[in-house]
């Protein structure tokens, strides 16, 4: 019964602007205060007790607790109501399909793993339909969306996978193959605006107006935050930082230009930096700890091997670090903005690198940008894909 009385609510709620806005931003900024959400929406008082009310009556937030008085009576704060709804995530990076169950107040129900190397696009397709229907059958609430998170270039208006590298993958349709199959509404977005999104409104961005995520890994992607919302483009292609030239003549880049940034300073060029050095003699732990086998060389064996003294690691690290501030000097020159989060694999040597990246931009961007923008490592990993995901597909349903 209350299942049935939320699922129609839910389609009440997303018809009625004020309430859709009420509840969006008790789903974003909560547990909050009545007063609170008058202040940031701009609705009266009244309004706001009456749409909470509503909200209440349909079990779509909850009571959650007294908060701290300001001066006055202490508030009582509301939040998402986490039996309201479930939501599927489904994300598929370079190596793993990750699947995700998550409750109204976004935290995991359940979580599944699998490794994807080598697999066919029909494979992984199967593999997404099984553990879609996996998760269907753990949820005990509607599920009124599936988030689908992909490596690489999508067009998310339309749920197209443009380009998913490691994948092979080229214009697939994502969300008509899986709405074709559960009947369910998909909403596709790329890894790093999606991050980006986990990071603005349930991580170190929270308040933020103006902010560039980079994600550095295998490859370099990034996204911007301009007003509180993520810029998109005209063509929905803005934040292809890893494809700003660094050094003309650098070399070859995945997509065919010369000297792009992921093509100086990934975790791919970071491989093949030391494993060219130790082919011509350079002496490393990286090549003991792969036992002489330089194909397993990976960016966690150069991290740790770094992490332990070895000269060798350090060194094409800090040549990374050099990139990386020049990048961000170019991005602070831009943009000015208030925050720069750096994700991605290269967050395990911020102990390393952090240093060098900060004299970098010091050098190269201008004082009066670069003294206002705070650098920071995301500290969210995994979990800001999972809760930019799950926000996707809420402020779509909402």
């Amino acid at each position: 019964m209350i299942y049935n009385m939320i699922s129609k609510d839910l389609k009440r709620i997303s018809k009625n602007t004020n309430q859709s806005l009420v509840l969006n931003t008790v789903r974003q900024k909560g547990p909050i205060s009545r007063a609170e959400i008058a202040r940031i929406t701009g609705l009266t008082p009244p309004t706001v007790t009456n749409i909470t009310a509503k909200l209440l009556k349909y079990q779509l937030i909850v009571e959650y607790k007294i908060g701290e008085s300001s001066g006055g009576r202490r508030p009582l704060l509301l939040k998402m109501n986490p039996d309201a709804i479930n939501v599927i995530v489904i994300y598929v990076g370079p190596n793993r399909l990750i699947g995700y169950l998550s409750s109204g107040d976004i935290n995991v129900l359940k979580r599944q793993s699998y490794e994807i190397t080598r697999f066919s696009k029909e494979e992984i397709i199967e593999l997404m339909f099984t553990v879609i229907s996996n998760l269907k059958e753990n949820s005990n609430a509607e599920v009124p969306g599936i988030g689908v998170v992909m490596h690489g270039p999508v067009k998310s208006e339309e749920g197209i996978s443009i380009f998913a590298p490691n994948l092979g993958w080229r214009n697939v349709p994502i969300k008509y193959i899986i709405e074709n199959k559960f009947h369910i509404p998909v909403f596709v977005e790329n890894d790093v605006r999606t991050m980006t999104l986990g990071e603005l409104y349930y991580g170190s961005a929270r308040g933020k107006n103006s902010m560039i995520f980079l994600n550095i890994g295998y490859g370099i992607g990034s996204a911007i935050i301009l007003d509180g919302k993520l810029y998109r483009g005209c063509s929905d292609s803005a934040g292809e930082v890893g494809h700003t030239t660094i050094d003309v003549s650098g070399p070859k880049c995945s997509c065919g230009n010369y000297g792009c940034f992921e093509a100086m300073a990934s975790e791919r060029a970071l491989v093949k930096y030391v494993v060219k050095d130790i082919k011509e003699g350079r002496k490393s732990l990286v090549e003991d700890m792969v036992n002489g086998n330089l194909e397993y060389v990976t960016p966690e064996i150069i991290y740790e091997a770094a992490h332990q003294g070895d000269l060798l690691a350090q060194q094409y690290l800090l040549k990374i670090a050099r990139y990386i501030g020049i990048a961000l000097a170019n991005i602070i020159n831009t943009f000015n903005p208030e925050l720069i989060i750096l994700g991605g694999g290269i967050v395990k040597a911020k102990s390393i690198i952090k240093e060098t990246i900060i004299d970098m931009i010091k050098q190269r961007a201008l004082e009066s940008s670069y003294k206002v923008s705070k650098i920071q490592f995301s500290n969210m990993g995994e979990e800001a894909v999972f809760k930019g995901a799950v926000d996707i597909v809420m402020s779509n349903i909402f």
